[in-house]
């Protein structure tokens, strides 16, 4: 149960943990990884999950679907807060980082920045097609890595895109019914950037998704 301050359920942790895997099942997510573990210095809680959208098994030897990482870090002050502690808990943010594995090498990263953006455009339309969808909803970066042999050589190409949501007014102004419903409309804005962005560079055609090439 949580506890009240002011005639308002205080979130807790707990609430927190349970609301984001009850919203990602409902968004036709599932994790490869769930690590939660605590920081003995600060006591902070950290929680980490890598979240993917349906796929076949096995993955292909050296890429993946398109796939999300999410961390969140509850704090001592976090803790407190929820424990009706007259304290300020400082920010609490879900950070959401995509990692899109591309297997044509020969895309630059122009077009490559281009294909990711023209997907998350076009997830966001979806979800939300009364609203026209912001200029700069997720930082992008392009990495590749190289085998060092005679001559170097790419072996991995990646796109990653971070974004993050803040739940700092949900901590002690809303119910935990409230934030679940938070948490739900979120996981559903991420399942549907996933399924755009596999739709664009999820190679073979997996699920029915047409290749980097052809988008």
């Amino acid at each position: 149960m949580a506890l009240t301050q002011g005639g308002t359920s205080l979130i807790n942790y707990e609430e927190l943990a349970v609301g984001l895997e009850e919203a990602w099942l409902l968004a036709g997510l599932h994790d490869h990884a769930i690590v939660e573990s605590i920081q003995p210095g600060t006591l902070d809680r950290i929680y980490r999950a890598e979240l993917f959208p349906e796929h076949p098994e096995p993955l292909g030897e050296g890429w993946s679907p398109p796939w999300v990482e999410l961390n969140l870090v509850w704090t001592a002050a976090h803790q407190l807060f929820s424990e009706g502690r007259d304290i300020t808990p400082g920010p609490l943010e879900l950070a959401w980082t995509y990692t899109v594995d591309v297997r044509s090498f020969d895309r630059s990263d122009v077009e490559l920045l281009r294909a990711f953006n023209g997907a998350v455009r076009a997830a966001l339309r979806r979800v939300m097609p009364d609203f026209p969808p912001p200029a700069d909803y997720i930082a992008v970066e392009i990495r590749r890595g190289y085998r060092i042999d005679d001559k170097p050589s790419l072996v991995y190409l990646q796109i990653v895109g971070t974004n993050v949501t803040d739940l700092s007014d949900l901590l002690g102004e809303r119910s935990p019914e409230a934030l679940r419903a938070v948490l739900r409309d979120e996981l559903r804005i991420v399942a549907t950037l996933l399924h755009s962005l596999g739709e664009t560079f999820t190679p073979g055609g997996v699920g029915g998704y047409r290749s980097v090439d052809t988008a």
